[in-house]
């Protein structure tokens, strides 16, 4: 699944915590073998077995053909994730072709979910009428939600002129008895993303703070484990211990007119707890979704 030829970075900005999921699509490069076109093998795979209650959810989705035939266009149609949820209710997600690069060669990318109950979770991904085995994944209640704080915190906000700074602090607190760690923001390309909304006239852009602004790491792994995290840039925090990391709206985006907006910033980190075959391995990496909103009311400047 790891070899590729091509690359393709599909981002879809969607309502999962208020915030965005960004869906790396892998271009599986295939021989062209016209025997058997069309025909077509779900993928539906777990990043881990087991999830904790709040964080933002992720697997792997995507179709392969078989016997190493290419899928015609006329299959290029949306699949569809059925999830039967804890407490028996169903619910039906269409899951998009990439658009780039040459998906009837296979492909797949991240998914996910809001996780509102703890429980068992099923899926069924199905794909030009072939479905996958149904997969079971576990969402869990433990203290770690609150032990372990996370956030963005706006330092002004109200009544602001037109180009006036505004400095936003993401801050983490480990309150938990053991050790964690994640990667710095950009590294393994977990970055920051942006929305900002103005009322009158009605405007709206979802966009990332700049890439050169953050960490960069040449090693790109699907995900965080503690195989990779000694090749990856990463915060370590001790139990107790504290960590912030300062913006700059203005280095991401300037208010153009006066008006009223709304600026959210957000993003997610992927959390390992304690040792690698300690009692949290089967729930690591936690991915923490992290997310603040502010409103202002711009100014012309003097």
């Amino acid at each position: 699944m790891r070899p590729m030829r091509f690359l393709v970075v599909s981002i879809s900005f969607s309502a999962f915590f208020g915030s965005f999921l960004v869906s790396p699509w892998l271009i599986r490069g295939r021989s062209q073998n016209a025997a058997l076109a069309g025909d077509v093998t779900p993928i539906l795979r777990l990043e881990k077995s087991k999830y904790l209650l709040g964080e933002a959810i992720r697997f792997w989705v995507g179709v392969e053909p078989k016997n190493s035939s290419d899928i015609p266009r006329e299959a290029w149609k949306p699949c569809s994730l059925e999830i039967i949820k804890p407490d028996g209710s169903t619910e039906t997600q269409s899951v998009g072709w990439p658009t780039d690069g040459w998906p009837g060669r296979g492909w797949y990318g991240g998914w996910g979910f809001d996780d509102n109950q703890a429980g068992p979770y099923v899926l069924v991904l199905e794909c030009a009428g072939e479905k996958t085995k149904p997969l079971e994944l576990i969402v869990e209640r433990n203290d770690l939600s609150d032990q372990i704080r996370a956030e963005f915190h706006f330092e002004r906000s109200g009544v602001i002129r037109m180009g006036t700074p505004v400095p936003v602090i993401l801050t983490v607190q480990n309150n938990s008895p053991n050790a964690i760690q994640f990667p710095q923001r950009g590294a393994m390309s977990e970055g920051i993303s942006l929305r900002v909304i103005r009322e009158e006239p009605a405007f709206r852009s979802d966009f990332f703070y700049p890439w050169e602004k953050l960490t960069s790491s040449s090693t790109l792994p699907n995900t965080y484990t503690w195989d990779v995290a000694s090749n990856i840039p990463s915060v370590v925090l001790k139990p107790g211990e504290h960590f912030e990391q300062h913006f700059v709206l203005e280095e991401a985006y300037s208010f153009d007119q006066p008006g009223n907006y709304e600026v959210t910033f957000s993003t997610v980190l992927s959390v390992l707890v304690g040792e690698a075959h300690g009692p949290f391995s089967e729930l690591c990496p936690i991915r923490m979704p992290v997310e603040a909103k502010e409103k202002f009311t711009v100014t012309a400047a003097e």
